[in-house]
């Protein structure tokens, strides 16, 4: 499959290349162009793509612009465990580093008439910010590859992939800012842990996570909003955890209050657990948020009024599901002793 006229148009007409290959003294006649000038047209290309995956890491994640093969190569190669950080090296390659998307031997070849892989053109339209749902327009399908394309697509559509730019455009209009996370503790303690979460905007446009927990500092990534919920991936810095997060959004703007579960790993017996997370939104700016430390607040604490730590106690106080604990079993045996017990 070629490259459509349309795409290789519009590449050829992108202001970025134009202003770099006249800054080269280089003339637009791609058709005598060199591999010189291929490569520094995919080294813009390149920045522009991995600028797009640090805002939507799914356009990895779900192997659209890169193979699973490929990936798990690259996994390797770099020495990543998780995906998690293979992305974060993406946003530390620094200015004149890029990563290899797509080489300048492969468009010289797409611009000599060469055929492309579907992964290939789907970089170029990531490089153009072609909205998801726009993909297969700009695609010259052959007729009896237009039905697995589009099931294809319909399979990561634009409202439920959660990767969408409108999903993080909507993240960094209405939800950035300093929280403070509440949650019980899991020692049977009965107590709650109220802990800074902070939501910010990297430079290179990426959304990420600071927050302690337990004395434990917790670093991650918004993945995105779906279904009206906020999910939230974070990675304890300090040993082998994850924490996964998602907090009911519904179709609030700018809310005071998020309400939500996380998913981690008791301290007492290291197993599965799930909790109830409540943020609440700081209204002022505090330079020195990210240094406050945690606080535990117990349930038999007196408050002398209705202050923010108050309300917020009384409905864990009130409320009996706030932790969902597990079970090691190995049989059906063993299930049927837990209800006897």
């Amino acid at each position: 499959m070629q490259l459509s006229e349309k795409l290789k148009t519009t590449i050829e007409e992108h202001p970025a290349i134009i202003s770099a290959l006249k800054n080269k003294n280089k003339d637009n006649k791609w058709d005598n162009f060199t591999r010189t000038q291929f490569n520094l047209v995919a080294k813009l290309i390149n920045k522009q793509i991995s600028k797009e995956v640090l805002a939507n890491p799914d356009l990895v994640e779900m192997n659209l612009i890169i193979g699973k093969q490929s990936l798990e190569k690259q996994l390797h190669a770099l020495r990543c465990s998780h995906l998690y950080d293979f992305i974060k090296y993406l946003g530390n390659l620094g200015e004149y580093r890029v990563f290899n998307w797509v080489s300048g031997k492969t468009l010289q070849s797409y611009w000599s008439g060469g055929d492309a892989k579907y992964i290939k053109i789907n970089c170029l339209v990531v490089f153009l910010q072609i909205p998801f749902s726009e993909w297969d327009e700009w695609q010259k399908v052959p007729e009896e590859r237009k039905e697995v394309y589009h099931n294809t697509l319909s399979r990561h559509s634009l409202t439920s992939s959660g990767f969408s730019r409108s999903s993080l455009s909507i993240i960094k209009s209405y939800y950035l800012g300093d929280y403070f996370l509440y949650y019980p503790k899991t020692d049977g303690s009965r107590n709650v842990i109220k802990t800074p979460f902070i939501l910010k905007e990297l430079e290179n446009g990426q959304i990420i996570v600071r927050s302690v927990s337990e004395g434990h500092r917790y670093s991650g990534k918004v993945i995105g909003i779906r279904d009206g919920c906020l999910y939230i991936n974070c990675q304890n810095l300090d040993f082998e955890e994850m924490e996964q997060y998602v907090f009911n959004i519904g179709l609030e703007t700018k809310p005071q209050v998020l309400f939500g579960v996380s998913t981690t790993v008791s301290v007492r017996n290291r197993r599965p657990v799930a909790l109830k997370n409540i943020l609440v939104k700081q209204a002022s700016e505090d330079k020195n948020f990210e240094s406050i430390p945690e606080t535990e607040l117990a349930f038999d604490k007196v408050f002398t009024n209705d202050s923010e730590e108050a309300i917020i106690v009384s409905y864990f106080k009130h409320n009996t599901n706030n932790i969902i604990t597990t079970n090691s079993c190995r049989k059906l045996e063993d299930v049927k002793n837990l209800v006897s017990q």
